[in-house]
């Protein structure tokens, strides 16, 4: 009886592979993608800022290939004010321009400081190229019109690879004024928000995620509370929530300086989750001891099953020195060799 030849052992490690690399695609196994979430990069003058926000821009594209991130979400306290020459909201843009320069949209929400620095009107102006960019590429892209009593209100949503992405405007206009509002009234944040969530796409529980500069709790400590909503407007977001509890997964916000989970209500089967991210920069806030990080948040979806999941991760993101000239490169490896040379020759001296 003639013998079938034996499969070498290189050729079975190959076949192995492959089939585990086929089965890791597979749909029920794939993660589909990642978005990142930055927050109160403060683009005010200050070049220790920039440098932060760089280095946090820096790390995303660095990463977005191992990590997946196709998506990145400023939420508010860009930048305002102008530096020597130039605007700071326009710094601040062609910072995050270097997102879109290899293939990863951002998407800027306003804060509590443009807005009493007098700059959303320029804010308004110079992020409307990547407003209109971002029309272009997302799914189902909607914007409410601006200004509306004499407020330029950024209201946005969009989906993406099944999920439900809505960025309201609750950022309150009364001067000195640094928690939440609603803005209930025609043409307003809250009718817009409400319509939205109401009418948009739930093909799976979980999908919808909304970022806003201001997270959407309260957390019974004065401290904190005095710059989120008042009970009465959060009693509100919770009621109108609550019947769409099953789609609403979470809040991703920034505005106090912190990397804070609370569950909204924060006792009993809460209705959505909310994540607060640390700022990209050098700012210790109570209750925190010290802050040394350049907080960049990122968020792995995997729509793969019933539900839609997301995994919470922060990272630290390092300042990277300045990259030196050629030239210095070819002399400081010309003194590597030199030095590489040397050894040589002194070792085989010594076995001489």
């Amino acid at each position: 009886m003639k013998r079938e030849k034996a499969v070498p052992w290189s050729t079975r490690c190959v076949l192995v592979l492959l089939v585990a690399g086929l089965a890791s695609f597979s749909p029920g196994n794939c993660e589909t993608f990642s978005f990142a979430v930055l927050a109160d990069p403060h683009i005010d003058g200050n070049p220790e800022h920039e440098a932060c926000l760089e280095a946090a821009v820096r790390w995303i594209i660095n990463n977005r290939n191992f990590k997946d991130i196709e998506l990145v979400f400023i939420v508010g306290d860009i930048a305002w004010g102008h530096s020597p020459g130039s605007s700071n909201v326009v710094v601040a843009k062609e910072i995050l321009d270097e997102l879109n320069d290899v293939g990863i949209p951002y998407v800027p929400l306003q804060g509590d400081n443009e807005v009493h620095s007098g700059f959303e009107e320029e804010f308004d102006y110079v992020f409307g190229e990547q407003y209109h960019y971002l029309s272009e590429i997302v799914e189902n892209w909607q914007q409410a019109p601006t200004p509306v009593a004499a407020m330029y209100l950024q209201n946005f949503s969009f989906d993406y690879k099944g999920c439900h992405f809505v960025c309201p405007d609750f950022v309150a206009r009364a001067p000195g004024q640094e928690r939440g509002e609603l803005h209930d009234f025609a043409g307003g944040s809250w009718p817009w928000f409400t319509n939205d969530i109401a009418n948009c796409a739930k093909p799976k529980p979980e999908n919808v995620v909304v970022l806003t500069h201001i997270g959407m709790f309260r957390t019974g400590v004065p401290e904190a509370d005095q710059y989120l909503f008042t009970e009465s407007d959060l009693l509100a977001i919770t009621d109108f929530l609550s019947p769409y509890q099953d789609h609403v997964a979470t809040n991703y916000a920034g505005h106090i300086h912190q990397n804070w989970y609370w569950p909204v209500p924060s006792s009993g089967e809460p209705i959505y989750d909310v994540y607060v991210t640390d700022e990209t920069w050098y700012d210790a806030r109570w209750p925190e001891p010290d802050d040394n990080e350049i907080t960049v948040r990122w968020v792995r979806v995997n729509d793969s099953g019933s539900t839609v999941h997301y995994a919470q991760h922060t990272a630290n993101a390092p300042i990277v020195p300045q990259t030196l000239p050629v030239a210095t490169y070819a002399v400081l490896l010309l003194m590597v060799g030199c030095i590489a040379a040397c050894g040589a020759l002194r070792a085989a001296g010594h076995r001489a």
